[in-house]
């Protein structure tokens, strides 16, 4: 089996370790010469993505380049049928994304969005009581990503929101500059959620009110404390090999439909 990766920077190379470690033929994609240097020789590179794809029988695409360049770079490789994650945010524009996951559809392939925490021991292994209250949830980050913390960080509590309790509407957005605060519902709940960037210390926490009592996720430690106090402790599953192996055993478009969703809300507010 042979896998291809878009763009060799921070996550790129995360994939490229995973891709090692699991043994795949792997085929590293970057515009950059300088990047694809600092790997090693056994990994055929390549410049062009059109060449990669013509020259190399590629299985599987993962894409980790700017949000916008997502959705050119996975049609390029959806029109040979070939499958395709693409690192989150998939699109800004949600009829980009709408539009990519009918081209797959047509193509017989598979357009899939990264949702890594979702595979977390604190997503995997939670075991919710039936009676769920209110949602107070925090991603403060002490470095920067792509666009914004709405985009870059909410993303994430987002989509394990959708998860968790299906579908939401967001109802405000603050924007502060580097945190901002939304506020929204599921059809069970309502939920808090604050994410920022170069926040002065690092928390990736959900606090849920439940008929018993307060039940903490800690995404930072990978844990989860129940309302009676127990803990399930980090089990060492390595989320990013899972996901990666989950997509290339079984690909389907789930990730892909919560995405639009999700874009669908964000495309409400001018952040």
């Amino acid at each position: 089996m042979k896998v291809g990766i878009v763009g060799t920077g921070n996550m790129g190379s995360k994939y490229i370790n995973k891709f090692d470690i699991l043994g795949y033929d792997t085929v590293l994609i970057d515009i950059d010469e300088n990047r694809l240097s600092k790997f090693p020789e056994k990994f055929k590179k390549y410049t062009d993505l059109d060449e990669a794809l013509k020259r190399e029988d590629i299985d599987y695409l993962f894409v980790a380049t700017a949000p916008q360049s997502h959705i050119p770079i996975a049609k390029k490789a959806l029109e040979r049928g070939i499958n395709v994650m693409v690192e989150k945010p998939p699109s800004i524009d949600p009829s980009l994304l709408e539009e990519a996951i009918e081209f797959a559809q047509k193509k017989g392939a598979v357009l899939s969005v990264s949702e890594i925490e979702l595979r977390s021991n604190t997503v995997r292994n939670l075991k919710l009581p039936e009676k769920v209250g209110d949602v107070e949830a925090y991603r403060l980050n002490l470095g920067r990503g792509y666009i914004n913390p709405f985009y870059d960080l909410a993303w994430h509590d987002l989509y394990i929101m959708n998860y968790l309790f299906g579908d939401f509407k967001i109802k405000k957005v603050v924007d502060k500059g580097d945190i901002f605060d939304v506020i929204g519902e599921t059809e069970s709940n309502e939920f808090f959620l604050q994410v920022a960037w170069s926040h002065d210390f690092l928390r990736r926490e959900w606090v849920i009110d439940t008929d018993r009592g307060k039940l903490t996720l800690n995404f930072a430690e990978d844990k989860i404390i129940y309302e009676d106090g127990s803990i399930r402790e980090k089990d060492g599953t390595d989320k990013l090999e899972l996901m990666i192996r989950q997509f290339v055993e079984k690909p389907d478009f789930e990730s892909s439909y919560r995405a639009l969703n999700i874009l669908k809300e964000f495309n409400k507010f001018s952040v």
